[in-house]
């Protein structure tokens, strides 16, 4: 392998380690935001994440039918939104960020 290429694959492991730690800490914060009556939501919030030659990918959330009805609310029934997802991302866009500046060595 070419010292080139070495660098590209240090690289790629850096992007897979750093999306890796974005989504344990969303997921993390989303289920702090998370509502609790039986902690059934709370409990179900995951993460995963999907890597390529040229991407990495993250998804945060739940299997929990009745999640987005909590986190958008539904207005003909009166139920008012709670958001858990929405707000772990936006309220620590700067986190993100420095997670992905750390973990790319970024200056």
């Amino acid at each position: 392998m070419s010292r080139f290429q070495e660098e590209i694959q240090k690289m790629r492991e850096r992007r897979e380690k750093t999306i890796q730690q974005i989504a344990v800490f969303v997921e993390a914060e989303a289920k702090l935001r998370a509502p609790v009556d039986t902690g059934h939501l709370r409990r179900s919030i995951t993460h995963q994440t999907e890597n390529s030659e040229t991407q990495s990918k993250a998804y945060i959330g739940t299997n929990v039918e009745y999640a987005p009805y909590v986190e958008f609310g539904v207005a003909s029934k009166n139920i008012k939104p709670q958001p858990y997802l929405r707000p772990a991302i936006e309220e620590n866009k700067d986190k993100i960020k420095e997670i992905i500046e750390k973990g790319m060595n970024v200056q």
